[in-house]
């Protein structure tokens, strides 16, 4: 893709993924409990797949209030799946593809859409348990930084592997921190963290 169609079909995307959050209803419903945010590639725009995160910070973490979630969405209808995983309690260490999630409970949902299916992901737990990086950083990119990330997000999202070695977070930190600027780079950031 060219610069400037990466750059509109991340547009794109992103509006496409707020409205999809909207339409369902989800920071609505996630208030009643918690204190919901819209994060990552869908609030920076930095998005090249279907894929919205949110964190949903919570004062006191209560399983149950999360769990009650679950069906409540499994009855949405464009919902085709619900999945839920307890990283809080539980071991995340004896997978390398899990030692690097957040502390805390997730639900993950695959919407229908006439878009195509959008994967929403939500992390559940207190402020600061449930991302190790700072947001406010990707405000402050620069257009070359977007162009990169962008590129490397999209060259890298068909690669098998991919997604048990790395998360959109090593794309910012890789070329917000360490200047990466292509697949040859990042895969040796990969090796090197």
């Amino acid at each position: 893709m060219l610069d400037k169609e990466l750059l509109l079909y991340a547009a794109t995307l992103q509006k496409e993924a707020l409205r999809v959050v909207g339409v369902l209803g989800v920071l609505r419903l996630l208030a009643q409990i918690s204190e919901p945010e819209i994060v990552g590639s869908a609030k920076s725009g930095l998005m090249v797949s279907p894929d919205v995160d949110i964190h949903v910070h919570m004062k006191e973490v209560d399983i149950k209030k999360v769990a009650m979630l679950l069906p409540v969405f499994a009855t949405m209808p464009t919902i085709q799946k619900v999945q839920f995983n307890n990283y809080r309690e539980l071991r995340r260490d004896h997978r390398k593809d899990r030692i690097n999630f957040p502390y805390g409970y997730y639900i993950g949902l695959r919407s229908v859409e006439p878009s195509g299916e959008w994967k929403i992901d939500m992390w559940f737990g207190e402020r600061g348990a449930i991302g190790d990086f700072d947001e406010t950083e990707l405000d402050r990119l620069t257009d070359e930084q977007r162009l990169v990330i962008l590129r490397l997000k999209d060259e890298m999202k068909n690669e098998k592997g991919y997604k048990n070695s790395a998360i959109s977070i090593d794309f910012y930190k890789a070329v917000l921190h360490h200047g990466v600027k292509n697949v040859g780079e990042f895969e040796e950031y990969l090796k090197s963290r």
